[in-house]
């Protein structure tokens, strides 16, 4: 009974609802012929993907127009109370978008404007948007913002800005100043050279902050003054070559800092003293190594992810990954001849995965993975390892994985099989095996086991992403003898049995 009560309640305000859209078609039916009007759902409009409260699914007034110099008037006779609209730029030569074109809508929350591929320019002047109260998400594509520095200080309700492509140069505190509610900036591909002193004081509610892919060439502390919500913060593919103790103010609830595809050559000692709550890290470029020191991630107490894909150091020493005392994946490519005793120490008490693959990897110490005694993922792969020292891996007291392929091994240490009972796989194909009774203990099921390897970073939540761990089948895992001559090209495995050692 009261189910029946509930559904024809519900009905009754279905009903109602589509009766009032019905009873409102006349804004449909006097839609501009540069636009089509309609209903849309809310979930599917172009910005609501940055929508992440009071996410509810109604129905909204929304237009796509297409503009030119010639027609731009249209948009008087547009319904006053439109509340998405999209502007898509025609291939002619100039449009200039001013207050007097938009300020009648004082309902609109969401506004797209595009500029065209070609050489068309949009510009807009500093007023353009002032008198749009409600506004809650702006995007900006390919305008020219030369003259417009105070185009959004007025927005107080803003909640979203997304801008690429635009022309910036140099970013000042007049251009968001106001922008209370603003949650996430995107300035992306907008030719952004320098960050003025208290460049985002005016957004104290940002929390994701994107600034890849302009011409950055340093970032100062007090350019991020204010920003004490700040949760993601990516610097990616600038042209930063240098950090320093001045580069970051405190911001204690940032998680997720980017400066990946940047110039970066040294990580100089506290160059991230103030980043004690960051989780993940990830720096460097293909094109320019960079190299470590002692304590140059001094700070970084709760960091849990650090990956550093062209590192250049002949040799890993104590105390360079000091403080890291939550790290839990560590993923370092490049150039790295050898890794001294208690190297990871500082580090040590919570890693669990450790990728040191396709490093330049030389020389290993008995006591080079001190400490490391919760690791259950290691991969050596793709090294250049001619031996192995007795105990190597004694300190690895939860190992699960261990990977080894492809490196210039002719001698393994047996001790691995049979004193850690964690072990469930270790990939050694790909080395010039010297077969003999000497690998007698060797387990054949966990050399012959389907070995793992990482692919992309599989994300729980926004800020909560690890490289997922997956079984490679398709891989002849057997290790292949390479001498003495007579078992050349035959699998170990099978010569062990020829050789019925006991």
């Amino acid at each position: 009974m009261i189910f029946l009560v509930l559904f024809s309640v519900l009905l009754g305000v279905w009903n109602c609802r589509s009766q009032m859209i019905l009873n409102d078609m006349s804004w449909i039916n006097t839609c501009p012929s540069e636009c089509e009007c309609q209903y849309s759902q809310s979930s599917q409009m172009f910005l609501s993907k940055w929508k992440t409260e009071n996410n509810d699914e109604h129905l909204i007034k929304s237009a796509v127009c297409v503009f030119n110099n010639h027609n731009i008037n249209f948009t008087h006779r547009l319904s006053d109370d439109i509340e998405s609209i999209t502007f898509l730029q025609e291939n002619d030569t100039q449009t200039i978008f001013t207050n007097d074109i938009l300020k009648h809508f004082q309902k609109v929350q969401s506004i797209d404007l595009q500029g065209s591929l070609n050489s068309a320019t949009v510009h807009i002047t500093n007023s353009v948007f002032h008198n749009l109260e409600h506004l809650k998400f702006l995007a900006l594509q390919r305008v020219d913002m030369t003259g417009a520095q105070k185009a959004f200080a007025k927005l107080s309700e803003l909640e979203v800005l997304y801008v690429i492509h635009c022309t910036i140069g140099y970013l000042k505190w007049e251009m968001l100043d106001g922008l209370l509610k603003l949650k996430e900036l995107y300035l992306l591909q907008s030719g952004i050279k320098e960050l003025y002193g208290f460049a985002f004081y005016g957004t104290p509610e940002l929390r994701r902050l994107f600034l890849s892919h302009n011409d950055l060439l340093s970032v100062d502390a007090d350019a991020f003054v204010g920003l004490l919500k700040l949760e993601y913060l990516d610097l990616s593919n600038n042209q930063i070559d240098h950090l320093s103790g001045l580069t970051f103010p405190p911001l204690p609830h940032l998680q997720w800092l980017e400066l990946k595809h940047n110039p970066i050559k040294v990580i100089f000692p506290h160059c991230f003293q103030f980043l004690n709550g960051t989780q993940h890290l990830t720096l460097g470029h293909k094109q320019q190594p960079v190299h470590l020191m002692k304590f140059s991630f001094r700070g970084l107490y709760s960091l849990k992810f650090l990956h550093i894909p062209n590192i250049d150091n002949d040799i890993l020493i104590e105390h360079m990954f000091y403080d890291l005392r939550a790290l839990m994946h560590l993923n370092l490519q490049g150039r790295i001849k050898i890794i001294n005793n208690r190297a990871f120490n500082g580090a040590h008490k919570l890693l669990k995965k450790l990728i040191l693959h396709n490093c330049q990897l030389q020389k290993l110490y008995k006591d080079s993975f001190h400490g490391l005694e919760v690791l259950q993922v290691l991969d050596l792969s793709l090294n250049n390892l001619q031996s192995l020292e007795e105990e190597t891996f004694r300190h690895l007291k939860s190992i699960r994985h261990i990977l080894l392929h492809n490196n210039k091994l002719k001698q393994m240490p047996s001790e691995l099989f049979f004193e850690n009972h964690q072990l469930q796989a270790i990939s050694l194909h790909g080395n010039p095996w010297n077969c003999s009774c000497n690998m007698k203990d060797w387990k054949e099921n966990i050399v012959m086991s389907n070995y793992i390897e990482p692919i992309a970073e599989n994300c729980t939540n926004q800020y909560n992403c690890t490289e997922e761990m997956v079984p490679i089948t398709d891989i002849n895992t057997s290790p292949v003898c390479e001498s003495p001559v007579i078992y050349k090209g035959e699998e170990l495995f099978t010569v062990l049995k020829r050789l019925n050692c006991q």
